[in-house]
């Protein structure tokens, strides 16, 4: 067998990090006990910032706010700088190049002079990160900030042993000193609650960051292909009319598993069914699932890389995939990277075979969570204030810096919008500097310069949220998903892609299931479902 160095040196670390470093310390919660693990404590209260109203309608309590243009007047809403003067360090990621360092970016400078406190921070690319978490906590070098790695083994203990409680912080009404830490929903502040005590702040997405499937609607308006709201067989046949491949295009650019799992009415990872919790992989929707995709391979339909490689962006921006699986947040980002000027997405309705919505599965309220070094009262209260400047949320003049530096050099208008310039896809880490993993406010449904883009992501989501999923687990440990999750996900799969690129039979999944439940997923059931009985709003 073939062992990853990386996934080998990052599980040893973190074995190393919890043994040696964290069970020395009286207050870690033993592993195994799940009350303990998932006492509930009183949440933060929410109360959502009275900025700029949204152009069209919350329909529905998950809706993020939409907005066709930026406002003409952002308002500062911050009194004076949230440092003292102290350096702040920190240890964070990105998903896009990591950009130049302080003394050569005017962004991060001017950054610095607003916060009132030089910032260091230790970036690293996204793909590297869990590996970086887990040396950075054997060194005990995360810094005063930092982002946490999810999947990191025994997590509650790591949390109760390296990071300041801030419950007395935020708990209930006192989170309302740190205005637009507030303006975050209960729904995420349950992912920041470990053993009894609120030891994070969230990095919101809300459903913005839910995968769905992408068209290229001038493809297929060019191809005279009109997909609309689809069932599995609609899908199938639209991917047929647009594939050429003697032309280099394919209808998918990866297997459209969210799409599917929608259309089938497959559970969000885990769900309760007459009292006991069920596993997605575990149903008969699944394998169907599974059998579709494999078929989409066979008829070739799906880019000849989509299911070993992952160059979806590229292909689907450059028309080499007409669709594309990829979440609500990043239609800006395809735009941003197109070169033709009648580049046009559009997002098609799920339907069930009756055609009825299918169940959409959203993501996670969370893109990730951060934690605070322990520090004194003090300290604590400088750090949390300089979070909640972070946080500040779309039309402030402080979302508006945060998000596109410095008119001129980082930014022109196109109207009301801010377009990056060159400087400011660099300096500004196209728009999203790493701080935004530090702590975040709302992700509004915004993507400057494309309002009908706006229209198109609004009507998805009315026709979508009355029957879309949230994941029912969320916010709930298991020792077992902590320690042994990756692994079973890992073998999973790479056996999903076996079976739908041929290599394995379907009727390996059987076995496959089986042998998922023995290796873990049945003692992860258990203490999920011991956690639902424990843990909920107080």
């Amino acid at each position: 067998m073939t062992i990853n160095r990386r996934r080998f040196l990052g599980g040893s670390l973190a074995a190393v990090a919890t043994a040696g470093g964290l069970s020395g310390c009286s207050t870690v919660t033993r592993s195994t006990d799940i009350a303990a693990l998932n006492k509930p404590v009183a949440l933060p209260t929410y109360k959502r910032f009275d900025g700029p109203k949204p152009d069209l309608p919350r329909s529905h309590p998950l809706m993020p706010d939409c907005f066709y243009r930026f406002p003409q007047h952002p308002t500062k809403v911050t009194n004076g700088a949230p440092g003292n003067g102290q350096t702040v360090t920190g240890t964070t990621l990105t998903s896009n190049p990591i950009p130049p360092t302080a003394d050569r970016n005017p962004y991060w400078q001017e950054l610095n002079k607003r916060l009132g406190a030089p910032l260091e921070l230790n970036i690293t690319a996204a793909t590297d990160y869990p590996n970086k978490f887990a040396t950075s906590v054997a060194g005990d070098t995360l810094g005063d900030l930092f982002n946490v790695d999810s999947g990191f083994a025994y997590l509650p203990q790591f949390l109760e042993a390296r990071a300041q409680d801030l419950t007395e912080y935020l708990s209930g009404d006192a989170i309302l000193e740190y205005p637009f830490l507030a303006n975050a929903p209960q729904a995420s502040w349950r992912g920041c609650v470990f053993s009894g005590g609120i030891r994070a702040v969230p990095i919101q997405r809300g459903i913005m960051s839910s995968n769905t499937l992408l068209v290229r609607q001038d493809l297929m308006d060019k191809f005279g292909v009109d997909l609309g709201s689809a069932t599995v067989e609609d899908l199938q046949k639209a991917a047929k009319a647009v594939t050429d491949g003697k032309k280099n295009r394919w209808a998918f650019a990866v297997p459209p598993t969210a799409a599917v799992s929608a259309m089938l009415g497959l559970p969000n990872g885990w769900e309760v069914r007459d009292g006991k919790l069920v596993q997605s992989r575990e149903l008969p929707e699944h394998k169907e699932m599974l059998a579709i995709t494999r078929q989409m391979v066979k008829d070739g339909v799906i880019h000849p890389d989509g299911v070993a490689k992952n160059n979806q962006k590229v292909w689907f921006t450059q028309g080499s995939a007409v669709m594309t699986q990829d979440t609500y947040s990043s239609i800006q980002s395809f735009y941003r990277r197109a070169t033709n000027d009648d580049f046009s997405i559009s997002i098609p309705v799920p339907r069930a075979a009756d055609g009825k919505v299918g169940r959409v599965l959203l993501g996670a309220p969370n893109n990730s969570i951060a934690a605070i070094r322990p520090s004194s009262p003090e300290r604590t209260k400088t750090l949390l204030r300089i979070l909640n400047w972070f946080a500040a949320p779309f039309g402030t003049e402080e979302y508006l810096f945060r998000k596109f530096g410095l008119p001129g050099r980082h930014y022109t208008l196109n109207g009301t919008d801010p377009v990056l310039t060159k400087d400011g896809g660099s300096e500004v880490c196209l728009g999203e500097f790493p701080i935004q993993y530090l702590a975040d406010g709302p992700y509004p449904a915004y993507f400057p310069g494309h309002p009908e883009a706006v229209d198109t992501a609004y009507n998805h989501f009315k026709a979508i949220l009355p029957t879309a999923i949230m994941p029912p687990t969320y916010g709930l440990y298991s020792p077992t998903q902590s320690t042994k999750g990756k692994i079973l996900d890992t073998r999973m799969d790479s056996l999903t892609k076996d079976i739908q690129l041929g290599r394995a039979d379907l009727d390996a999944w059987d076995d496959a299931v089986a042998d998922y439940r023995k290796a873990g997923a049945d003692a992860i059931r258990d203490e999920l479902e011991q956690a639902l009985a424990i843990k909920g709003d107080k």
